[in-house]
Order: C-alpha cells, then sequence, then structure tokens
C-alpha cells in the first residue's frame, strides 16, 4: 500500500512518513516484478504524484495497481482531477473509493457512514462510467459494521491496512514507509520484520483498541506534531 509518490504531503499529521522518493519506488517496483509476480500494489488517497510520477514507472513495467480516490479532495491542490483519474482507469488502472472525506468511519452513525461509502461510490461512477467494486479503509479503523454497510452499497472488496487480514470480503495490505531501503522492504515482504518492529506494530493496535478512534487520532496527531 503506497500514498504519495514523490512528494511530502502536509494536509494531514504523519502522512509524509508514507511518501516514497521516486527513486526508491522504482526500485521497490523492480524488485516485485522480478522477485514476486502478482504482487497486488494500491495507492490510497488519490495525490497528483500518482498520476505524474507512479504511473509512468508502472506502465514501464506493465504492472497494473489500484488506486483508492477521495472524491472530495479531486481537483484540489495536490490531487489528480478528474481527467487525470479517466487517464488513469483507460491505462488500465482500477479506481476505487478511499471514502467521501477520509474521515475515521467505526465512531459514524450510519447515515454519516452510508454517505462516505455510497456517495463516494456514486461521485466516482458518475464521472468514470464504470461501476466502483473496491473500497479502501481510511485511516485503519474498522469493524463488522463498517464492512457490512461498505458490503450493501454494493462493495466487493474491502481493502484494509492489516497485512495479516484475509477475511472473506477483506484484502490485508502492507503500508510502505518512504525511509525503507531496499533491504528493509525485502524483510517486510518476505514476513522477516525485526521483532523490535513488529513489537511497535503491536503497541500501536493495543492503543487503537484502548483509546479508541477519537482520542487515539488526537493523540498520534500531537506526537507526530512534536506538541
Amino acid at each position: 500500500m503506497y500514498h504519495s509518490i514523490g512528494q511530502r504531503p502536509q494536509d494531514e499529521a504523519g502522512a509524509e512518513l508514507y511518501s516514497v522518493s521516486e527513486e526508491r519506488f522504482k526500485e521497490q517496483i523492480g524488485y516485485l516484478f522480478f522477485q514476486k509476480p502478482g504482487s497486488v500494489i494500491t495507492f490510497d488517497d488519490g495525490y497528483e504524484d500518482n498520476y505524474t510520477v507512479a504511473l509512468p514507472i508502472l506502465q514501464k513495467t506493465g504492472i497494473k495497481a489500484y488506486f483508492f480516490i477521495i472524491p472530495s479532495k479531486i481537483g484540489t491542490p495536490g490531487y489528480m482531477t478528474w481527467a487525470e483519474v479517466r487517464e488513469m482507469r483507460d491505462a488500465g488502472m482500477t479506481i476505487g473509493s478511499h471514502g467521501m472525506t477520509h474521515r475515521i468511519l467505526t465512531p459514524l452513525r450510519n447515515g454519516e457512514l452510508d454517505y462516505e461509502l455510497r456517495e463516494s461510490k456514486n461521485m466516482l461512477e458518475d464521472n468514470l462510467g464504470h461501476n466502483i467494486s473496491y473500497f479502501s479503509i481510511p485511516r485503519g479503523f474498522y469493524n463488522k459494521r463498517v464492512i457490512n454497510r461498505a458490503l450493501e452499497a454494493g462493495y466487493r472488496i474491502v481493502f484494509t491496512s492489516d497485512p495479516k487480514d484475509r477475511g472473506i470480503f477483506r484484502y490485508g495490505r502492507i503500508a510502505v514507509k518512504g525511509d525503507w531501503d531496499i533491504d528493509y522492504f525485502d524483510k517486510v515482504v518476505n514476513n522477516k520484520i525485526p521483532l523490535v518492529d513488529k513489537g511497535e506494530r503491536a503497541i500501536i493496535d493495543t492503543a487503537k483498541k484502548i483509546l479508541g478512534t477519537r482520542v487515539y487520532d488526537k493523540v498520534r496527531t500531537s506526537v507526530l506534531n512534536g506538541k
């Protein structure tokens, strides 16, 4: 799971941690092409550099990827335009929804949740002219209610940010960070992550459960901003 390629977005605390340089992205795509053919490659958020930087690299290798878009961000600074999203589609890339406004879904009331799921799907379908079947969970928070309402909204598969997630309608992913060199990338892809990093992930997952979505997100934002 990638986010930004080549730029350092500042619209959300911590987003820059997942910004991968163009050079490292080329190296990682080359690795996947030769060492892990058939890997599923996805992009969240719909940053403009997905079109200007990532797409040409993918096209050189013939690799197809999934791009999960936030419709309310389309055409705003740093994000793709509708014309660019359509070019992505025409190039054989799969377009999915990442929620209407990128809000955390679990605390939302049913009406708000349906807006994020259904309105984003409808807007993408209206502007692209085909069915949108895939949804990516914003910010990593979900529960059974979110999954069920996503399926009711017409999505076939929900993509999460938990690499261990292999539910019937769920597909877990590895979130690639910008500071991973190719050796560490190799370890992650082959499930050979150092124990200290696995411990860090376990702490984060536990904090999410204990603090709850709103409190955890505020704490995370404060820490990442150095406040």
